[in-house]
């Protein structure tokens, strides 16, 4: 056993992890009002032209529009993904909050909501924008809450809802490798053909904080609890830096 500070050599890794899953596709929905087209927001489609029935919005006088959707498990998240209406109305799509639930707040009014983001906006017309969520953000219900409604026709338009959740080796972030390094504890052995299967197992598997892999072996090992770092030649350990 060492120390990590004093001998290893901390590098970025290179391999690319698998394709995200949008966690809200085909999931439950809730809204405040115009109830018969709320599952349009989660049907796949970023169809902007409201007329090809692809979009959800509030009714006429709601003030205090919402939409839900029910993600049927629990997850950290990484960032909503929006799409607004481009026929018309752009505009409309400001002053949003975003919150995370571990219980359905329509059922449970008092339960308490974990912020994933503000959006300002105005939203451009038919945009479509990624919203970055805290790293708070752990839950099973995404709500949309649309605030300070300016006037009766100043509605809630959603095209389309995405939700991802932060994995724990992180596609597209901060990705590092220890090089020259091999956890011993707990973990678990995989078989893998690559460090990219080697990462999506790693993924998927929620108790996962990193993995050891060796690129001339192909040994695949999840780390899964407790472990110590030791010196291992042909061996590299892949985590992600915490959010802060």
């Amino acid at each position: 056993m060492f120390l990590l500070n004093t001998v290893l050599l901390l590098a970025h890794s290179t391999f690319v992890c698998g394709i995200l899953n949008n966690l809200a596709l085909g999931k439950p929905t809730k809204s405040s009002t115009f109830t018969a087209f709320k599952d349009k927001a989660v049907d796949g489609n970023r169809e902007t032209a409201f007329s090809r029935k692809s979009c959800w919005k509030s009714q006429d006088g709601d003030m205090q529009p919402y939409w839900m959707v029910d993600l049927q498990s629990d997850f950290f998240l990484e960032y909503v993904t929006i799409t607004n209406r481009g026929d018309c109305c752009g505009d409309r799509m400001h002053d949003l909050k975003i919150e995370v639930f571990a219980d359905d707040p329509v059922l449970n009014p008092l339960i308490p909501s974990q912020l994933c983001a503000m959006y300002d906006g105005p939203m451009p017309g038919g945009a479509t924008e990624n919203i970055s969520c805290s790293c708070a953000a752990q839950g099973r219900f995404i709500r949309i809450r649309g605030l300070y409604r300016r006037h009766a026709t100043d509605l809630l338009t959603l095209c389309e809802v995405e939700v991802y959740e932060r994995t724990p080796t992180g596609c597209n972030t901060d990705l590092h490798r220890l090089v020259g390094t091999r956890y011993v504890g707990d973990v678990i052995p995989v078989d893998v053909a690559s460090a990219a299967d080697c990462s999506t197992h790693c993924i998927y598997n929620r108790t996962c904080i990193g993995f050891n892999y060796n690129y001339n072996t192909h040994g695949c090992e999840l780390r899964v609890g407790s472990a110590e770092a030791s010196s291992a030649i042909g061996w590299f350990y892949f985590f992600n830096r915490p959010c802060l």
